[in-house]
């Protein structure tokens, strides 16, 4: 997202609809939505990595104090806003230069998806792999991050039909 104030009104309702609502939502341990993320993802594309990491560490603090976590959500999205100019360099690699929108509409399905479910990927491996501290079988560990990452990474599909680009009305 290119505006500031867009930005901030969406990862307002984010937080407030991850909070209240699916924070609630989990299917025997297996299904666990996790939208927040898309604070981190839907950041201006000029931010810098240390600002990231930081909004990372905001939205995840701020989860872990809705579900009572203990931290392993503001570590595993401060990791997922240390990666997330990699990713994106990688999908759109002239987002931060020119300053181009990256969002569903902006960017196309194919490339969202990439987008999204990498970075999905990488922060449900890291939150589940802190969360498994006991001996999990493989299988079990392997279902979770498949399973939530494409439950968030439909949400997060869902919400990039919902933001409209910039410039159109």
């Amino acid at each position: 997202m290119r505006s500031w104030s867009s930005w901030g009104l969406c990862s307002l309702l984010i937080l407030l609809f991850q909070s209240l609502i699916l924070c609630h939502v989990q299917l025997y341990g297996y299904l666990s939505p996790y939208l927040y993320i898309g604070v981190i993802l839907l950041a201006p594309a000029s931010w810098t990595r240390m600002n990231l990491v930081l909004l990372g560490a905001l939205t995840g603090a701020w989860i872990d104090f809705t579900m009572h976590s203990g931290g392993m959500h503001l570590m595993a999205s401060s990791l997922l806003g240390y990666v997330r100019p990699q990713l994106l360099a990688s999908v759109l690699p002239r987002a931060a230069e020119e300053d181009l929108g990256f969002t569903l509409a902006d960017i196309g399905p194919g490339k969202w998806i990439i987008y999204t479910g990498l970075s999905t990927a990488i922060h449900h491996t890291y939150l589940f792999a802190v969360d498994a501290y006991g001996l999990w079988p493989f299988i079990g560990f392997m279902g979770r991050i498949f399973f939530s990452s494409l439950a968030t990474a439909i949400l997060l599909y869902i919400l990039g039909l919902m933001i409209k680009p910039v410039g159109k009305r």
